[in-house]
């Protein structure tokens, strides 16, 4: 093999987790998970722990942040951010940290500026002790991205909440590559041909 031949296969690859931390406000993978087990330690016996027996409450909680996801507007956000999230929640969706209710407000509010749109659809809800578990489906519409078209993309969000039912902690799990990553201009063709076909 040529190094012209080794240096094109690889340069991509060399690229990529520049691209990747140009693309996640600075924040590194190491920094996200390390704010993830602080929030986790902060929240772990200040969570509420009896939603496995009280499924009304649970269904009531659940159906908060629901509501607060079903279609996020700049409005929507400023209006219900304080009622469900606590004053210091912790929110992780991996592409950004974000502590305080204050700081989700800012952040959301952001996400949604101009024409961007996102919604999402709860599908199922687990509980395992303190930690619900929600799976969901989102659409989130960038106009510079994908065409203008909405980007699909399923996860699960761990969720701590407090005795008043506010999220105390937010963690999303999902493919940011494929839902997030993949539709940027460079980025995407990059990651597009790493991904084996099948």
């Amino acid at each position: 093999m040529s190094i012209v031949s080794l240096i094109s296969r690889t340069l991509p690859l060399a690229i990529v987790p520049w691209l990747l931390s140009a693309c996640s406000a600075g924040i590194t993978a190491e920094e996200l998970d390390a704010s993830y087990a602080r929030a986790l330690e902060a929240t772990e016996t200040r969570a509420f722990a009896g939603f496995a027996n009280e499924p009304g409450r649970l269904s009531a909680a659940v159906a908060q942040v629901e509501r607060f996801f079903s279609n996020v507007s700049q409005e929507s956000v400023r209006e219900l951010t304080r009622q469900v999230y606590a004053e210091d929640a912790y929110l992780n969706d991996t592409l950004a940290a974000v502590q305080g209710a204050a700081a989700i407000e800012a952040y959301f509010v952001e996400a949604v500026s101009g024409d961007r749109a996102l919604q999402v659809e709860f599908l199922g809800t687990a509980v395992d002790g303190v930690d619900v578990y929600v799976r969901w489906r989102m659409a989130m519409t960038v106009p510079s991205l994908n065409r203008g078209e909405p980007i699909h993309s399923h996860g699960v969000t761990q969720f701590r909440f407090d005795d008043d039912n506010r999220v105390l902690l937010h963690k999303d799990f999902w493919d940011s590559g494929s839902g997030f990553y993949e539709h940027m201009p460079v980025l995407g063709r990059v990651i597009r041909r790493l991904r084996p076909s099948h």
